[in-house]
């Protein structure tokens, strides 16, 4: 409800002191507003609001609004315009704002006409006043009309006083007036030292851009001044007219990033022109191939074909710290080269293998040297040698015998197997050693032992010759029996041998004899004689072919009744069975003097010619076991003066054969019989000869060696290897005439010949 309406109200209720006003009054209540719109920061001035009658102008009022009102309001200020009573309806409205107060300096106004006429309510009227005081120090910018020469610094305004700041204060007469002026320089980085020397007012505090002291080179560059450290940043900081003293600018391009640049040409500035540069402060040497990081000087030299530390001149001096590189190695089957690490070097070949000439083959060869035959050395993947080489064994004492070398085990056989201190570290437990056997039976220089024949155990061994001459030894301990013709009773033994026995066989020249399994001595002798005797106190059982001739052969095979072979110095060869009768089975013109076989089915003999001249024949015969021999004549190369004189097979493929003006042969099966003719020249006869074959074990040293006798004056044992070289040991040299040798399946060996002369392998010691 309006004023004027509460009032009516109220006097038709009757209240007390009520008075109606009147319509003048009424219309004079009525204004309007007006919104007056000042730029912000305007608060220490005034504004001021002016009402006049526009009919009658001197009907005036006015309102200030001072910084008491402002200082804490906002844009925009409200103010109401209302008429006097008595003035007209038409109003005009003037709006002024004042810098500082009210009645300072006026900065902008605006005059609005205000229509009070009508009925209803009026619309309010903006006003726009420009009244800039961005500093708020109360004076507005003089570009809007007020007094403040910069608007925008609170430092500056009719106000201030002047300071030395090279500024207009007071906004008034310029800058800095009436201020002493001193000598300075102007400091336009700000570094203390300046540059351009000037005439100045001391400057305020705070203020900036000059200096009391001079001598600044750049001073536009507070980096730069007298008395600056000097930096690597290609300016003079110091001023002393030198850049970057004291500073490496060297950047050198290390292109393969191995610590040494190429040189000697280098970028001078003080930051890396790239990732690849680097500086160098010692200089040469620089980097000899700056596009492999393998190379520089001072690398380590490894060993990898490379000059990795630039050593080098026309490519002399690589890999000089590996001075064996490309050596021989491996006995020239490689060169060393660079180990897979560059830091050593290997051979590039293993080691050889080392061949040594073994002629006897009995894997162990020698160590002379011989150029281009001994050694041998074979690279790793070549042929070996085809034979006659040992592989890593170069210890053989005497490579033309089998029988010895320095992998041989010593054996029971009179002989340095093992190429070490001769016979003597032979076991204990073969019993002996070579000698002659002396028992009081075999004493006399008159006998003469033609034929020897041992058990296949080694007991009892038979020995027989000129004369009639027979004797036997029953075990290793025992002494030779004699069963001799024509020997004397008296003296009798003093040496524990038995007295002679009296049942002799006879005045005969026994030649060959063969001891059967139960231990009987089968003879043959002059004109055709046979004999078996038992051993006992029998008499001896004499017999005979019925021919005049020698028996030079005899062999015998089986137990219990065993079938003997005989042959004589006609050609003839007989089967002689025990208890019956002997029958001729082949008559040719060749002489015999030896026979031997393995088995009743095949024998062979060996003799020469009937006729004049001279050559050795060879005999095989296929035996019918009572029935008839076929006879196969030998095939042999060369003839020699003499005979063949004896033959022995050490098995079914294997023999040997001896004869006059030392002739030997080996047969290897068939009918070819080969000529061995040992270093040595050995010309003496040989009268018989044996072949040592362990059939139990292949690789028994001794097999195929063949042992022989001769009947020389100074008759020796001999022993010819597989290989055709002569054997050292058994060592035997018995100065007379030797006729027979035999072997026992146990490596007993018995050597008879003239002067009563009996050898055994192992002889026991006498005490």
């Amino acid at each position: 409800m309006s004023r004027v309406g509460g009032l009516i109200v109220a006097c038709l209720l009757g209240l007390g002191g009520c008075s109606v006003p009147s319509l003048e009054e009424l219309e004079a209540e009525r204004g309007v507003r007006i919104r007056v719109q000042y730029t912000p920061g305007f608060r220490a001035g005034c504004i001021v609001m002016q009402t006049e009658d526009a009919a009658n102008p001197a009907n005036v009022t006015e309102q200030s609004f001072g910084s008491e009102r402002l200082a804490n309001a906002s844009p925009p200020l409200e103010l109401r315009v209302s008429r006097q009573v008595g003035w007209g309806k038409q109003l005009q409205v003037t709006i002024r704002a004042h810098e500082q107060n009210c009645t300072g300096q006026l900065v902008d106004e605006a005059v609005v006409a205000v229509d009070l006429s009508g009925t209803g309510r009026k619309s309010p009227i903006p006003v726009t006043l420009e009244t800039p005081d961005e500093d708020g120090d109360g004076y507005v910018a003089s570009t809007a009309g007020g007094a403040d020469c910069d608007d925008g610094d609170a430092m500056r305004s009719p106000s201030q006083q002047e300071i030395c700041d090279d500024k207009d204060n007071n906004c008034r007469d310029g800058v800095d007036e009436g201020l002493a002026l001193v000598a300075m320089f102007r400091d336009a980085d700000g570094d203390g030292v300046g540059g351009e020397a000037i005439q100045h007012c001391v400057p305020a505090a705070g203020v900036r851009g000059y200096a009391m002291v001079g001598g600044d080179c750049r001073d536009n560059d507070a980096e730069v001044a007298p008395g600056k450290t000097e930096l690597c940043d290609e300016k003079d900081n110091n001023c002393d007219g030198t850049t970057d003293e004291g500073h490496d600018t060297k950047w050198y391009l290390d292109n393969d990033e191995d610590g040494v640049p190429q040189g000697p040409a280098f970028t001078s500035q003080c930051t890396s022109p790239g990732p690849k540069y680097m500086k160098y402060p010692s200089g040469s040497p620089f980097d000899c191939d700056d596009a492999d990081a393998r190379r520089a000087p001072n690398k380590p030299e490894l060993c990898d074909g490379i000059d990795n530390n630039c050593a080098s001149v026309g490519g002399v001096a690589i890999d000089e710290t590996f001075p064996t590189k490309g050596s021989s190695c491996a006995q020239g089957c490689g060169t060393i080269q660079c180990a897979a690490d560059s830091n050593s070097v290997s051979c590039n070949a293993p080691e050889p293998d080392i061949y040594y000439q073994d002629q006897d083959r009995d894997g162990d060869g020698v160590a002379t040297v011989i150029p281009d035959v001994n050694p041998k050395i074979v690279c790793q993947g070549d042929a070996p040698p085809v034979s006659g080489y040992a592989l890593g064994q170069d210890g053989d004492c005497d490579d033309r015998d089998s029988a010895r070398s320095s992998i041989q085990a010593e054996l029971c056989d009179g002989i340095d197997n093992n190429c070490n201190a001769g016979v003597s570290d032979e076991p204990a437990s073969c019993g002996g050693t070579l000698k002659q056997v002396a028992s009081h039976h075999l004493s006399s220089a008159n006998q003469q032992w033609n034929t020897v024949a041992v058990h296949s155990s080694g007991y009892p061994v038979w020995v027989a010759g000129e004369d009639g001459k027979l004797a036997v030894r029953r075990s290793a301990s025992a002494k030779f029996e004699s069963f001799s013709f024509g020997d004397p009773a008296a003296p009798a033994p003093t040496d524990g041998s038995i007295a002679i026995r009296p049942n002799n066989c006879g005045d005969v020249d026994w030649r060959v004899s063969w001891v059967d399994s139960s231990g009987r001595v089968f003879l043959g002798g002059a004109s055709g004689t046979l004999a078996i005797h038992n051993g006992s106190s029998d008499a001896c059982a004499v017999g005979g072919t019925g021919q005049s001739s020698s028996i030079t052969g005899l062999v015998g095979f089986g137990t219990g009744v065993p079938v003997l072979y005989v042959t004589d110095s006609a050609g003839k060869l007989f089967r002689w069975i025990l208890g019956g009768a002997v029958s001729e089975l082949d008559d040719n013109s060749a002489n015999f003097y030896g026979l031997h076989g393995l088995t009743e089915e095949f024998l062979l003999a060996v003799g020469g010619n009937t006729g004049s001249g001279s050559g050795q024949r060879f005999r095989s015969y296929a035996v019918i076991p009572g029935g008839a021999a076929t006879a196969t004549a030998g095939v042999h190369s060369t003839n020699v003066d003499g005979n063949a004189r004896a033959v022995w097979m050490g098995a079914a493929n294997k023999a040997c054969a001896v004869g006059d003006n030392g002739a030997v042969w080996r047969w290897n099966g068939g009918t070819p019989w080969t000529r061995v003719e040992p270093s040595g020249g050995v010309n003496t006869s040989f009268s018989s000869v044996v072949m040592r074959y362990d059939a139990q074990n292949a690789q028994n040293p001794l097999n195929e060696h063949c042992y022989m006798v001769d009947s020389s004056t100074s008759g020796r044992l001999r022993r010819l290897t597989p290989t055709g070289t002569w054997g050292s040991g058994p060592d035997l040299q018995a100065n007379a005439r030797l006729y027979d040798v035999a072997i026992a399946t146990t490596g007993d060996v018995w050597i008879v010949g003239e002067g009563g002369r009996v050898f055994h392998y192992p002889e026991p010691w006498s005490p």
